[in-house]
């Protein structure tokens, strides 16, 4: 489906908006542009926020089609209300609630005519700009050490999941974690600490189960140092 959409004539013709134009437009800015009748700005929105929400949703949903599906009516639902948005909450706070709600609408649906299996995410390492300036030995740690953490993250339940994700990978700070979830600052840092403990632990098992990694030694002490380092941050 996506394939044949990149493919298609009308996408490849299609002059899509430079988000670095408006780079230094607040949220609120570009929404008032897009509610005077100049919606096409709406894609700086979805550029500025598709990788968030995009991750948030997968904490929630493993299917890769499904996320693509929850994205798009998330977006649709944004647009539709938009005029609904006062400012009394972040923008960002705001479309995060609505991306959560699909996904939730998502599982609800999908629990009425089977049994859901346990969702899980897996989340993309942050790249960072000297990362090419790394030996082909740092690389390939690097690289083990981005699955140790999916691997670990992907077994945590959705409730320690999302608030990892927002957390530690989004950056997104205890109160916006808080109002986005529906629950108190004092719950967002209660679960967070025990999905910090709980990678911990999947990761101290996985290390010492040595059979199953096909390292040893340095580059798995190095990986095991990264890896504590990252979550104790």
């Amino acid at each position: 489906m996506l394939r044949s959409v990149t493919q298609s004539k009308s996408f490849k013709d299609r002059n899509f908006v430079s988000p670095e134009k408006y780079e230094h437009y607040s949220d609120q800015e570009i929404i008032q542009k897009v509610l005077s009748g100049q919606t096409s700005l709406f894609e700086v929105i979805m550029r500025r926020y598709n990788q968030r929400l995009y991750r948030i949703q997968r904490s929630y949903i493993s299917d890769e089609e499904a996320i693509k599906d929850t994205l798009q009516q998330t977006y649709l639902k944004t647009f539709k209300n938009l005029d609904s948005f006062r400012g009394e909450a972040k923008f960002s706070t705001w479309i995060t609630r609505i991306a959560i709600n699909e996904a939730l609408k998502y599982l609800n649906r999908k629990n009425r005519y089977s049994d859901i299996h346990e969702v899980s995410g897996v989340i993309a390492g942050k790249s960072h700009p000297d990362d090419n300036k790394n030996t082909p030995e740092e690389n390939m740690i690097q690289s083990d050490l981005q699955h140790l953490l999916e691997e670990a993250i992907d077994q945590l339940s959705p409730k320690y999941r999302s608030v990892y994700m927002m957390r530690e990978i989004e950056g997104m700070n205890t109160e916006e974690t808080a109002k986005c979830l529906e629950i108190s600052k004092s719950n967002v840092k209660v679960r967070l600490h025990r999905a910090k403990n709980k990678i911990q632990k999947k990761l101290e098992e996985k290390v010492a189960d040595t059979d199953v990694f096909n390292f040893f030694g340095r580059r798995c002490d190095q990986i095991v140092y990264l890896v504590m380092k990252k979550i104790k941050s």
